[in-house]
């Protein structure tokens, strides 16, 4: 039995190349992952740097046993599980980097190659962007390129050899991918649906409010969804986004209230409905955002009884959908009697002089509308909008704001407002969700972001129903014509920026950039079963199942895979031939007629005088063609003339 040859040892540019293309797949992973853990796999690609720049002997088996069962457990420690997005990436980025450290043959290099393009992969369960595409596609061109130095035995290959071929083969792939991206039949749902730890659940508003919170939100410039409307926008007064109401009060929080049975509300003035589409963002949470009031749900979701518009699972990833509302509406005339007296309950122990102020104000006004008039009135007249407010009093919040501080965002006045009304005796809750937003003028959409997060309130009047009263409206009506960064000042660096450039370039990146970015979340993240439908749909083709979708597939795949292996064939195909030896080629072929059969190893000169001697009455013919031939073969080269000459001569030549 013969032994299997040894692999030869590893080049070390090579085995460096494969440590840089690991540590640029892991960068975009490092501010996720637990200090150890970055700090660890530092170490390891160190240490393997070093062993292949100083042939230092590799670790034993029982080292990296050892170093493998420590990794996990840490691991387990951290996340309290291998499995899931954070733990189970923090888990193989652990073993591919152990794996470089006994990495010693061939094959080895192949599975460490590998295990960094599933790597790749990873990147996309936590974002989806357009800068993380790139830079994903230039790690698949280095780990090619690593890839490519590994199988130039024998030699080191300079950096052109390595990228190029690397570049020419990812090119050659573009084709097929598209094929694929068009055509693989899709599933519900998007495609890098891996549920979220909920360790590492991230939302925007909540089901409970207090004051300060809502506050800390508008820092953020964070995109909570985008609106594309059919037709033309409406006004930015009207654009309130309704999502968590608040219902439930202690005294300082406000909390939602989960309803035990779902009734869909009755309207009874539906007018001014209005068309849209909302791409949401991942908020971990189960609501949905639309302007009120809803006309038309999404399929699959509900409609509570007030008004808030739910999806049956939490949204952990981006999500499409679309919505027709009515924005001159009434509805809850008729209300249950169990949702009113709900609206109604707050502590008497809490906020006594807020309670006490608004009974002696009702008590001296008409009704309830001329009550919320002077109530509205009092915070115009005395109150300031702002975004830092001092902090309350922890047992009596809103009379330390009502009577005291006097300043502060959109979540003290409708909290304050609405505790007023209950006192009052009139129905109130609190409405949390989004108000306004940015257009942008490339393609009239609209850019919600955290900092449009807003709270108002809704009070219940005979005959009128549920009415939205936005105090803040009152205090601050440039935040609701002109948004946050109007009422305010400019919110962030980039809104900062933005203000500070007198020539508006830096918004006309920024929108550009925008549009750009909601083409790629619509038809490339987004691109699920509707999408595909509606592409096959403007081919011609109305009814698409999974039988046309493969057949359309396997055409696609060979008429790629022809065209590709066609255009290799031409590249590679020998290079066409010099006229000087086509010229020769047929001199020789006229000899060999004759009787005179070049040898293959017979050179010009030494077959001239083989002509010479078999044939003297060609000698001087032979000599003349011959020494054309050699000058333009091995010699300086021979001009366009010159070798239309050496043509002709061949032409003429009649050896029988």
């Amino acid at each position: 039995m013969s032994a299997v040859p040894a692999s030869p040892p590893l080049d070390v540019r090579n085995v460096l190349w494969l440590l840089a293309a690991m540590g640029f797949v892991v960068a975009p992973h490092v501010p996720r992952l637990p200090y150890w853990i970055a700090i660890f796999c530092a170490i390891v690609v160190a240490w393997r740097a070093w062993i292949a720049w100083a042939a230092w002997h590799f670790p034993s088996r029982l080292l990296m046993v050892a170093l493998t069962i420590a990794s996990s457990v840490g691991i387990w420690l951290t996340y309290r599980s291998l499995f899931g997005r954070e733990a189970g990436v923090a888990l193989l980025i652990t073993m591919s980097a152990l794996k470089l450290l006994e990495m010693r043959t061939q094959r080895e290099v192949t599975h460490s190659i590998y295990l960094g393009f599933f790597l790749v992969l990873t990147s996309f369960l936590f974002s989806q962007s357009i800068p993380l595409g790139i830079y994903m596609l230039l790690c698949v061109w280095i780990y090619v390129a690593t890839l490519v130095g590994f199988n130039r035995v024998g030699r080191s290959p300079t950096l052109s050899e390595r990228l190029r071929p690397a570049a020419a083969l990812l090119v050659q792939a573009l084709p097929l991918m598209a094929a694929f991206f068009l055509l693989f039949p899709r599933v519900q749902g998007p495609l890098w649906a891996l549920p979220r730890d909920t360790t590492a659940a991230r939302t925007g508003l909540s089901d409970t409010m207090t004051p300060g919170g809502i506050a800390n939100l508008i820092k953020s410039e964070e995109v909570a969804f985008r609106v594309q409307f059919e037709s033309d926008m409406p006004g930015m007064g009207a654009l309130y986004w309704r999502g968590p109401v608040l219902a439930d009060f202690d005294g300082r929080s406000w909390r939602m209230q989960e309803p035990r049975n779902i009734i869909d509300p009755r309207y009874a003035r539906q007018e001014r409905p209005v068309r849209y589409a909302v791409t949401l963002e991942p908020h971990q949470k189960t609501w949905l955002f639309a302007l009120d009031v809803p006309a038309e749900r999404p399929p699959h979701t509900t409609l509570l009884y007030d008004l808030q518009l739910r999806n049956p699972v939490p949204v952990s990833q981006r999500m499409r959908y679309e919505m027709t509302s009515w924005l001159d509406y009434r509805y809850g005339e008729r209300s249950l009697p169990q949702y009113l007296r709900q609206a109604l309950k707050f502590d008497d122990e809490h906020n006594p002089r807020t309670v006490a102020l608004a009974r002696e104000w009702f008590a001296q006004s008409p009704n309830a509308r001329a009550f919320i008039t002077r109530t509205l009135q009092h915070f115009n007249r005395e109150f300031t909008y702002t975004l830092e407010p001092p902090p309350l009093d922890q047992q009596n919040p809103y009379d330390d704001f009502l009577f005291g501080q006097k300043r502060g965002f959109c979540e003290h006045y409708a909290g304050t407002f609405t505790l007023m009304m209950r006192a009052a005796g009139i129905p109130a809750r609190v409405v949390t969700g989004y108000q306004g937003g940015e257009v942008n003028p490339l393609n009239q959409e609209l850019t919600v972001r955290q900092a449009d997060a807003h709270a108002w309130s809704e009070v219940w009047l005979p005959n009128e129903g549920w009415v939205r009263i936005d105090p803040t409206a009152a205090v601050s009506p440039m935040r609701i014509e002109g948004g946050v960064n109007a009422a305010l000042g400019p919110i962030g660096v980039m809104s900062s920026l933005i203000a500070a450039d007198q020539l508006g370039l830096l918004a006309q990146v920024r929108f550009a950039w925008q549009m750009v970015n909601s083409q790629w979340t619509q038809w490339v993240i987004g691109y699920n079963v509707d999408r595909q439908r509606q592409f096959f749909m403007n081919l011609g083709l109305p009814t698409v199942d999974w039988g046309t979708l493969a057949f359309w597939l396997v055409i696609a795949t060979f008429t790629v895979g022809a065209a590709v292996s066609i255009g290799l064939l031409v590249r590679d195909r020998p290079r066409r031939r010099e006229a000087a030896v086509i010229a020769w080629q047929r001199y020789c072929a006229k000899l060999a007629a004759a009787g005179i059969t070049r040898a293959p190893h017979e050179g010009p000169l030494d077959f001239l005088a083989r002509v010479r001697s078999m044939k003297p009455q060609l000698a001087a013919q032979a000599e003349d063609i011959t020494r054309r031939y050699v000058d333009a073969r091995y010699g300086e080269g021979a001009s366009k003339a010159d070798l239309k000459e050496l043509l002709r001569r061949v032409r003429e030549l009649r050896p029988a």
